[in-house]
């Protein structure tokens, strides 16, 4: 403390300091583990109002954003860019990263687009499966085919679903500017 001011003074430190290992794992570990995050996936799809919900209080107040939940296309390009920028990790874990990174956006797509709702993939299954029992129950009963499901009468609800996928997009790429998720690398 000088004049009543403190003085801070840059110097190294003498303690713990983090440590990591990087374990080599066998083949056998990747279905295993792919299906460990296709349930987080999973997971966190069926929670998604609630996650969003927290996700707008967090962009829209001065609380914090959960660093576990959902992300844009912005926040993932600016985790690779945090990923790719520091050199505080060798290449080769940069690269394992950026792939993890990638595999667990695709994952995230394909469980999500399973949602059976138009106009999202599981919406057509779920037309065709539907169509498949029709068809099925009327052959069993010995009725006349019923023809193909009239998907056209899903229309509202395409809308509807396609509305609020584009206010839930709109609201994570807001986050992710003005609340980006930090990886906290250096």
């Amino acid at each position: 403390e000088e004049n009543g001011a403190i003085v801070t003074i840059p110097v190294g430190f003498v303690g713990i300091s983090p440590q990591y290992e990087t374990v080599q794992q066998p083949v056998s570990a990747v279905l295993p583990a792919v299906g460990e995050n296709v349930e987080r996936v999973v997971h966190m799809v069926l929670h998604l109002p609630e996650r969003l919900w927290d996700v707008g209080v967090a962009a829209f107040s001065s609380e914090e954003r959960d660093p576990n939940g959902p992300v844009s296309v912005v926040g993932v390009g600016r985790m690779a860019g945090e990923i790719a920028a520091t050199d505080q990790i060798p290449v080769v874990e940069r690269v394992a990263s950026m792939v993890g990174l990638l595999a667990s956006l695709n994952v995230a797509l394909f469980v999500f687009n399973l949602i059976p709702l138009m106009p999202l993939d599981g919406g057509h299954i779920l037309g065709a499966v539907v169509d498949v029992f029709r068809r099925g129950f009327a052959k069993l009963f010995r009725r006349d085919d019923p023809g193909p499901i009239d998907t056209a009468k899903w229309v509202p609800v395409t809308m509807a679903v396609s509305v609020v996928l584009l206010i839930m997009g709109a609201l994570l790429i807001y986050a992710d500017i003005v609340k980006p998720i930090s990886l906290g690398l250096p």
